[in-house]
């Protein structure tokens, strides 16, 4: 299929697909400098969380962060940045959408309830967004086109992944 064609279909997957690769450009800056920098030393993550989970909404959340996110701080330092990043090359690239869509949207939700919420503004709303498009991206299987996942669907067309 063609570039002018994706935008000829009877669906909106080619706009949507220019959204998912906005996104997924978003999580690979936000994740450059989480990898190249100290946040996967694990010292950055414990202070940001110890200064916001007071203010977390739910309490078994908070409970979480607390007694299990804090202690083990290293292992999800590397596992926020190199999350943030494979969701944002699996957006750019179209690859498994559905799926990044997925852990994107409950990525972005554990960050609402542990950081946004307290912090509010804009981080808030982004958060609250890209809960949303997460969620558009699983349901809608964006990666169809402008993506692999569109040619993943021709060779397994019977596969829900894609």
């Amino acid at each position: 299929m063609s570039l002018t064609q994706n935008f000829k279909q009877n669906t909106y997957l080619g706009y949507l697909a220019l959204v998912r690769i906005a996104v997924g450009y978003h999580f690979m800056t936000a994740a450059w400098p989480k990898l190249t920098g100290s946040f996967v030393d694990g010292h950055l993550l414990p202070e940001d969380l110890v200064k916001t989970v007071a203010k977390d909404p739910f309490a078994w959340h908070r409970a979480f962060i607390q007694a299990f996110v804090i202690p083990h701080a290293v292992f999800f330092s590397h596992l926020i940045a190199f999350g943030e990043m494979a969701i944002g090359i699996s957006f750019v690239v179209g690859c498994l959408v559905r799926v990044s869509g997925i852990f994107s949207a409950f990525h972005n939700f554990n960050i609402l309830l542990a950081i946004a919420w307290a912090n509010g503004g804009a981080q808030l709303g982004l958060n609250r967004t890209y809960i949303v498009l997460g969620v558009v991206f699983a349901l809608s299987g964006a990666g169809r086109s402008l993506g692999l996942d569109g040619l993943l669907k021709r060779r397994f067309p019977g596969t829900w992944l894609l």
